[in-house]
């Protein structure tokens, strides 16, 4: 379900959770786009290149002070806004399947 797929509390989940039913540990595999509802930015472009600089990965992470120091002085500038971002429509709306029974597990 795109973030952008309005899931407002009058729009019936049933048929999805229909589809699901009878499913063994139904997955939903999300990416970073769901959260961009809610004020939360994604890292890649419609043509899947990146819009800034790519998150680092655990190799430089640990293998590199100056990084480490790089890697938390973003996450304190980043901080003010994670800390406003909400649940929006599409993760209200995987918390509903989830409570019906329909999703067990949510990978994004």
């Amino acid at each position: 379900m795109s973030a952008s797929a309005s899931t407002d509390a009058a729009t019936p989940i049933e048929p999805l959770v229909d589809l699901l039913a009878g499913r063994q540990q139904p997955v939903v595999l999300t990416g970073a786009g769901l959260s961009t509802g809610s004020g939360i930015p994604d890292y890649r472009d419609d043509a899947g290149d990146w819009k800034r600089q790519p998150p680092m990965q655990y190799r430089e992470f640990v293998g590199s002070d100056l990084a480490r120091r790089r890697y938390w002085a973003r996450n304190m500038l980043g901080w003010t806004r994670m800390r406003a971002a909400r649940p929006n429509a599409a993760h209200h709306a995987l918390a509903r399947l989830e409570a019906a029974g329909a999703v067990d597990w949510v990978i994004t």
